[in-house]
């Protein structure tokens, strides 16, 4: 049975539904056009504003503030926003920091302003010595679950809550070993960091699994922390630790688990970060089940740099891109023969920009109403 949406969330059942048709046409290659979510904020709220901060690195982990919390100054910060295009009401859960899965099998997060660090439960545990399993009561697992069950109990499906940030089998194991022990590993201890990775991946699925139980049963849609929106569980891979290592390491350690788990879910993408990335894009692209490919040109590289052939590479193979895809004027880049192939980044307009959000929507044939 379908519940009466929450009065301060301006997003109806209509909409969910063509945002699905939309999406839909865009993975068939039929939209004709890019993905272009655009929310317009500072709209008339129907509630008062929340006494209680949003989730942010520096406070997901402190356990005196609630989920519920948490969850009302996310809806009072959703109240005054409208939806156009393939935009979305979400609650993005990427604050518990890249990796979380650490915090589940024993890591101790540590909040930053602008990340979070997790702590291994000692230091440099020998790799034949971690074993990993599942924890129904670790109580940072708990304080995830507890979040999403707050989300549920207040928007019953009507806010897209998206997947925390679990992280990559490698990366999570190096928040345990430390990346220059790892990358010895790999010569060391290939056997083990193989084992570890089977682990890893299995419970990546459990917990997975167990954080979309809840979404479920009146989920109107999922997404991750790329904010792409999906009809079905799906999640944005990565394994920035491959920054580091060459494409022979990156066949041997990583393309076997990105595989099978690009095959467990719809319409995965993966998320490419960084040019210690780029020797390994020809075994990305080779992957029927990535459907897509985000690439961040990462820390210290100008964005503004042309990308145009790898780009070019992306496209060429009939995968989705993502990011890096728009000119400055906001139209697509040049060498996207077909525009249906991009997803652009979500814009956001306040009240003194609404008018060029119009114009924006526009040029895609997209309505904005404010």
């Amino acid at each position: 049975m379908s519940h009466p949406f929450p009065a301060s969330i301006a997003f109806s059942d209509e909409q969910y539904q063509t945002l699905r048709q939309t999406y839909d046409r865009w993975w068939k290659g039929e939209l004709g056009r890019p993905i272009v979510p655009i929310v317009t904020t500072g709209h008339p709220s129907h509630r008062q504003p929340s006494p209680f901060p949003l989730l942010n690195f520096g406070n997901a982990w402190d356990f005196s503030i609630s989920p519920k919390a948490f969850v009302d100054a996310q809806d009072w910060a959703l109240s005054t926003c409208r939806w156009h295009g393939e935009a979305f009401p979400l609650f993005p859960v990427t604050a518990f920091g890249p990796g979380t899965m650490a915090a589940f099998l024993g890591c101790t997060p540590v909040g930053r302003p602008d990340t979070v660090w997790f702590q291994p439960p000692e230091k440099d545990i020998p790799i034949e010595e971690l074993h990993f399993e599942a924890d129904d009561n670790n109580p940072n697992f708990r304080r995830v679950l507890n979040l999403y069950e707050a989300a549920m109990d207040k928007w019953r499906g009507s806010v897209v809550v998206g997947m925390a940030d679990l992280g990559g089998a490698l990366d999570v194991l190096a928040h345990f070993r430390g990346s220059e022990n790892l990358l010895m590993d790999l010569y060391d201890a290939p056997e083990e960091v193989l084992r570890c990775v089977g682990e890893l991946h299995e419970l990546w699925f459990y917990y997975f699994d167990k954080i979309n139980s809840i979404l479920s049963p009146e989920a109107r849609g999922y997404s991750h922390w790329f904010h792409l929106y999906c009809e079905q569980p799906s999640y944005i891979l990565q394994c920035d630790f491959s920054y580091m290592i060459s494409p022979e390491m990156f066949r041997s350690f990583v393309a076997s688990e990105l595989r099978a788990a690009s095959e467990r879910m719809p319409n995965a993408v993966y998320h490419m970060d960084g040019i210690g990335e780029i020797p390994h894009l020809e075994q990305l692209l080779a992957m029927d089940q990535i459907k897509g490919v985000q690439w961040v040109p990462g820390a210290g590289t100008p964005s503004q740099q042309n990308w145009d052939e790898l780009l070019g590479k992306i496209l060429a193979s009939g995968k989705k891109l993502l990011s890096c895809c728009q000119q400055p004027d906001g139209s697509p880049i040049a060498i996207a023969k077909d525009p249906g192939q991009l997803y652009f980044d979500e814009h956001r307009f306040a009240p003194d920009r609404w008018g060029e959000a119009k114009r924006y929507g526009e040029r895609f044939g997209i309505e904005v109403r404010v």
